[in-house]
């Protein structure tokens, strides 16, 4: 049942595919993935961890840089879209597309220096499952930056569109995030700000080394 929430309507029918279709120009690409691979800075020769990674767009981003990325979404359509995407890229080597949700990931513990994800904090059923997780798989010293766009802020430009868009789905608190972190060994801070000229909710963490 969890797994199927974190669908989110992607492999629900011919309707669904069409609705993602029509917004394919905004997921294949957007400001807010651009500078969420800036936040996490990921380096040449590091392995990267992209949870929730739809199309692909921080990814490929990521691999550009010289990291070598795990791509992971439990959507079949939006892996399949994402995999369609690697084979375009120089750097697909550096690109593994695998199935998995945020509280269960398919890389082996301390295998990740940089995990990230967007727009996908929300989606997440289990908060408490998903930091265990991310404790379990980031590296001593390894980091991670989540941000979700914050539709409910009335100076967002979808504000109209996409408010209450979170009611559905699970709370992101930013501070209560954080604290639950350092619970499990994630040195966190949570804020709202704005980024790529958006408000948004922003968790950065480190594991202690």
């Amino acid at each position: 049942m969890a797994h199927d929430h974190h669908r989110h309507d992607h492999d629900k029918g011919l309707v669904a595919k069409l609705h993602w279709l029509f917004l394919i120009r905004r997921f294949w690409m957007s400001d807010v993935n651009r500078a969420v691979v800036d936040m996490a800075a990921p380096k040449p020769g590091e392995r990267g961890l992209d949870v929730g990674a739809g199309m692909g767009p921080a990814t490929v981003l990521a691999a550009k840089r010289g990291a070598h990325v795990v791509a992971v979404d439990p959507s079949g359509f939006m892996r399949a879209f994402c995999g369609f995407r690697r084979l375009l890229q120089r750097a697909r080597r550096r690109i593994t597309v695998e199935s998995g949700v945020a509280e269960d990931l398919p890389v082996a513990g301390g295998s990740t220096e940089v995990l990230w994800a967007v727009n996908a904090v929300h989606h997440w059923v289990d908060h408490g499952a998903v930091w265990r997780e991310f404790a379990r798989v980031l590296a001593p010293g390894g980091r991670l930056v989540l941000v979700d766009e914050d539709f409910d802020d009335a100076t967002h430009p979808s504000h109209e569109k996409h408010a209450g868009h979170e009611a559905e789905m699970t709370p992101v608190d930013v501070a209560v995030i954080a604290a639950a972190m350092a619970e499990v060994g994630l040195e966190a801070t949570g804020e709202h700000t704005t980024v790529a000229g958006v408000p948004a909710k922003v968790i950065l963490a480190v594991r202690a080394a």
